[in-house]
């Protein structure tokens, strides 16, 4: 961490209890982390951003083949999501494409056929990131010091399988460049916190926007790139908690509000942005009931240690969040 970049950086290769404490650390100060270590390579990620860009270059016609529903699938066009409702008065300035979980190798929700042509590598994309996403939770696990009659370690993992239907989403992204009179007051993501328990975010160099509203200095500061230690491995990737997990552990873990602004070079030359995300969801019959950890059970009356708590499923916590983000109602 440094002046210039506000983030912790924690190299997971070694899955110890120095990596544990580390991330739980980061994540109960800011709730951003950059992770090295991630098993990525350099050449997936150039892959997955290549994939990305040629689906956002199709006709809209192609692209919304299949149009997003309140499954949360499909093709979000320009100002259709909207993460600042309060705020905002139109959505955001962007377009996305949200896969559903794959299940023996084929997506449960329909995909355009460019997808269909590409499936080999969007179902390992997926793979890898929920892979990373077990290994921080067993991280997590760790240095909450989960009772190990309750699950001990694996405890936020067993509550993320793969094979389980829940709201995880692998997410694309694509950021059109504007140019405008007033650049500094374009913001392409609205401000917000995450829905579900852990998010991955893939950048790339020179295509900086993410910003997170710092608990501490109360100034929206933003997060540069960082590059990769050599040409084999990815740049290390950021994650971030998201409000499921932040409810879980009683607001130990820090679910911190975020946005994407384009910065003023950005904005005056007309640059694209891309990102790639993968939000992390629990299977969705999972109780957000308070976890079994005596440093979570020393926070008193607050998120899922609140007396008298309606706990709620993972389902029913993200079916609520969607209706507020995009106006639907169930």
């Amino acid at each position: 961490m440094s002046s210039e970049n506000p983030v912790a950086v924690v190299d997971i290769s070694k899955m110890d209890q120095e990596a544990a404490d580390q991330l739980v650390k980061a994540a109960s100060t800011l709730g951003f982390i950059f992770i090295e270590g991630s098993g990525f390579t350099q050449k997936e990620v150039d892959e997955m951003f290549d994939l990305s860009r040629r689906f956002f270059s199709l006709p809209y016609e192609q692209k919304n083949e299949v149009p997003i529903d309140p499954s949360n699938h499909g093709y979000s066009a320009m100002n259709v999501e909207n993460l600042d409702p309060g705020t905002q008065a139109k959505g955001d300035p962007k377009e996305a494409f949200n896969f559903g979980q794959f299940i023996n190798g084929r997506p449960e929700h329909p995909i355009p056929q460019f997808f269909e042509d590409n499936i080999d590598q969007l179902q390992s994309i997926q793979a890898k990131c929920h892979d990373l996403c077990s290994r921080l939770f067993v991280l997590l696990g760790m240095g909450l010091k989960v009772d190990e009659n309750a699950g001990g370690k694996n405890w936020f993992a067993d509550r993320h399988q793969a094979d389980k239907k829940s709201g995880s989403i692998l997410r694309f992204l694509f950021y059109p460049g504007q140019k405008k009179t007033d650049p500094q007051e374009i913001i392409r993501a609205g401000a917000h916190t995450d829905y579900g328990s852990m998010t991955l975010l893939f950048q790339k160099e020179g295509e900086d926007g993410l910003e997170i509203h710092h608990p501490v200095t109360k100034q929206w500061t933003p997060v540069p790139f960082l590059p990769a230690k050599d040409s084999v491995h990815s740049p290390p990737i950021i994650v971030n908690v998201a409000d499921m997990l932040s409810f879980w552990t009683a607001g130990i873990l820090r679910s911190s509000m975020h946005r994407v602004k384009f910065p003023l070079k950005a904005q005056l030359t007309g640059q694209d942005r891309y990102s790639i995300v993968y939000f992390c969801h629990p299977q969705n019959t999972v109780l957000l009931e308070p976890v079994p950890s005596p440093i979570v059970a020393e926070v008193k009356n607050r998120g899922a240690n609140r007396q008298g708590q309606e706990i709620k499923t993972a389902e029913q916590h993200l079916a609520d969040r969607l209706a507020k983000t995009y106006g639907w109602k169930y």
